[in-house]
């Protein structure tokens, strides 16, 4: 367990709402006040996961007062948890927040479940967790009587949610005991395990996936002259030598780590010409854009040493083997980002047009979490893509 419950439930509980929360909350659930769920308002249980998770994500990031950024990450996990499946398989022996595509429109999916049944055991086992969890706020004086009350009605409504959202998902109309123990379960893991990168993650490959800098980066074309040059770097001649090393990621990244560093230097430079406004990188262009593209990766806090040293270059390359499961959820994220820059656009077709948009982010985004592992020898894990992937939004949005 990462987090120990009694000082989760303190902090939650010592944790404000900043000036503003509220209508932010309430401009969210506005469209599910007319529905009712278990006994309540369906806008009531909403606001509680939010006022809940909002609090969670404040004191997560050591805030006594919960502000806009945590309410945005609050949002987040609830569109995670109505727009996505199979969320409900996280474990606490791997507690991480898979960031699937949607397969749904998640206000729409939240309505439906005032459709649903609530079996009476569901009801029993959430009263009786309410009931248990009151018990233990009191014996260790986690608040005072309104402030244990409220945090235990936050609870009562995540697990009704969840519940309803686990039934819902998987094709029933009634809650079972089990979807009981599936929500019990990840309200745990939500609060007491999961690393606060897996929630930044949630906001930081949406924004990505919608900032309006990248259909403008994708139409900026380079010349034959530019690229004569690029092909012929230090960076291009690296990946032929030690290609070898970047076979293993190249099925998940349809072929984009093969070239992780030309690739992750051509969407740097397109980003430095949407900057300055050329719609084509000329041959003239590349010692500028060279040096600009490591000023960019060093503003994130990353070295951009193996532009310049074949030895930091040969361990990005043999650190790009992916722990188990960890290519397929590249894999994943890789489609999220599709499927949002599609819907940013506008246009079902802009990824046919630009089909080299994709792979270019997917290499910048290894490069970036190759770069922030804890052992350059040691596989590339989930934590380290999260970590990537919120660096490469800063540096988009830088």
């Amino acid at each position: 367990m990462a987090r120990t419950p009694v000082d989760v439930y303190r902090g939650l509980v010592k944790t404000q709402l900043g000036d503003g929360i509220q209508s932010q909350v309430d401009s969210v659930v506005a469209r599910f006040t007319d529905c009712v769920f278990a006994g309540e308002k369906l806008s009531v249980h909403v606001t509680r996961f939010l006022r809940l998770t909002t609090r969670l994500n404040a004191y997560l990031n050591s805030r006594t007062t919960a502000g806009q950024p945590d309410v945005t990450l609050a949002v987040d996990l609830l569109d995670y948890l109505t727009s996505t499946s199979k969320w409900w398989t996280v474990t606490r022996q791997d507690p991480v927040l898979i960031l699937r595509p949607a397969s749904r429109d998640a206000r729409s999916f939240i309505k439906s479940i005032a459709d649903l049944n609530v079996g009476g055991n569901t009801l029993q086992r959430i009263s009786a967790a309410t009931e248990k969890l009151s018990g233990f706020l009191e014996e260790h004086e986690v608040g005072n009587q309104k402030e244990m009350e409220n945090l235990c009605n936050d609870m009562l409504s995540t697990w009704v949610l969840l519940c309803a959202f686990a039934c819902k998902s998987q094709g029933r109309n009634v809650t079972t005991e089990e979807d009981f123990e599936t929500a019990y379960d990840t309200t745990r893991i939500l609060l007491f395990y999961v690393d606060t990168n897996d929630y930044k993650a949630l906001t930081a490959i949406r924004r990505l996936g919608t900032h309006p800098v990248l259909p403008l980066a994708a139409r900026v074309a380079f010349s034959p002259g530019f690229e004569k040059k690029l092909n012929a770097s230090v960076a291009a001649n690296l990946e032929r030598v030690h290609g070898d090393y970047l076979a293993e990621l190249a099925v998940a990244t349809s072929g984009a780590s093969r070239s992780i560093l030309t690739n992750s230097l051509r969407l740097l430079g397109q980003l430095q010409g949407v900057r300055q406004e050329l719609e084509r990188l000329e041959e003239e262009h590349y010692e500028s854009i060279i040096i600009g593209s490591m000023e960019i990766i060093e503003g994130v806090g990353v070295s951009s040493d193996f532009l310049k040293d074949e030895s930091s270059a040969l361990t990005i390359f043999k650190g790009l083997r992916p722990a188990k499961g960890v290519d397929e959820r590249i894999q994943l994220i890789t489609r999220r980002l599709e499927s949002l820059i599609v819907d940013a656009t506008g246009n079902k077709d802009f990824l046919l047009q630009y089909a080299r948009l994709v792979p270019r982010i997917t290499a910048l985004l290894l490069l970036l979490a190759s770069k922030t592992k804890e052992s350059p020898e040691a596989p590339l894990e989930d934590s380290d893509v999260k970590r990537g992937l919120i660096l490469l939004y800063a540096l988009i949005s830088g």
